[in-house]
């Protein structure tokens, strides 16, 4: 809504036992240049029982051409630092300790973790232990109600959501001093939840978060769902079935 000021693109390949996570970021139109910022995702794990088990995470960003990059692994359970940059010596925070490195997965697992839940018992209820290389904080979804989205401009989606409430909890490894405004107190999101295509886990349709540069709302402008070699894109007649 308003004015363009990021795309963000999402591939989420899910399997019986596996699953892999890649995502891109990326500031667009007179923000972009004025601010030019990119950030990659990726996370890869195995699916156990209800739950996921992360093997590896990271993530490279660049902010007006200086790039930082973070690479982990999660062996015995215990999310460890493979390879980081800048070196966090200088960093004003407290180091996360092993215990709390303990059973914590990266971001991406925790909204696997939610969106597979979510398409087992239509609810958004979780609280999951996060670890991003620098931070340790609690993942929190609440249910927030339900919707039905009607036709609009931004989103080929049209039908049923589930909205769910997104907050963290912080643990360690905060900036003790941070004039930014973006790490005061524990930052909210809320997630308009529907199924794009009848036979995959719900998807984020609409998001909306308060920042210091003020709302930021995102759509999903496009989506695509491919099994077994044929692929279907959101709004094609094969979609429908879903609303």
């Amino acid at each position: 809504g308003g004015f363009s000021v990021a795309d963000i693109t999402v591939g989420m390949d899910l399997a019986p036992a596996n699953y892999d996570v890649a995502a891109k970021v990326e500031t667009s139109g007179m923000v972009g240049r004025m601010f030019p910022w990119w950030m990659k995702a990726y996370s890869s794990g195995r699916i156990v029982g209800a739950g996921v088990m992360p093997v590896k995470a990271g993530q490279r960003n660049s902010w007006k051409g200086r790039e930082r990059f973070i690479d982990m692994s999660f062996d015995d359970g215990i999310a460890r630092i493979e390879r980081i940059a800048p070196k966090p010596d200088g960093d004003d925070r407290d180091r996360v300790p092993e215990a709390l490195r303990t059973g914590a997965v990266d971001l991406a697992s925790a909204l696997v973790s939610i969106i597979r839940k979510m398409d087992g018992d239509d609810t958004c209820s979780a609280q999951v232990p996060v670890f991003d290389g620098r931070r340790r904080y609690d993942l929190i979804a609440r249910p927030d109600g339900v919707e039905k989205l009607r036709p609009n401009g931004y989103t080929p989606y049209v039908g049923e959501t589930v909205n769910c409430e997104l907050r963290i909890h912080k643990k360690v490894g905060f900036r003790k001093t941070d004039k930014s405004g973006w790490n005061d107190g524990d930052r909210r999101a809320r997630v308009w939840m529907g199924k794009a295509f009848a036979d995959a886990p719900p998807v984020p349709v609409r998001l909306t978060l308060d920042t210091p540069l003020g709302a930021l709302i995102a759509h999903l402008s496009a989506a695509s769902h491919t099994v077994g070699g044929k692929k279907v894109k959101l709004g094609q007649k094969e979609a429908s079935l879903a609303n």
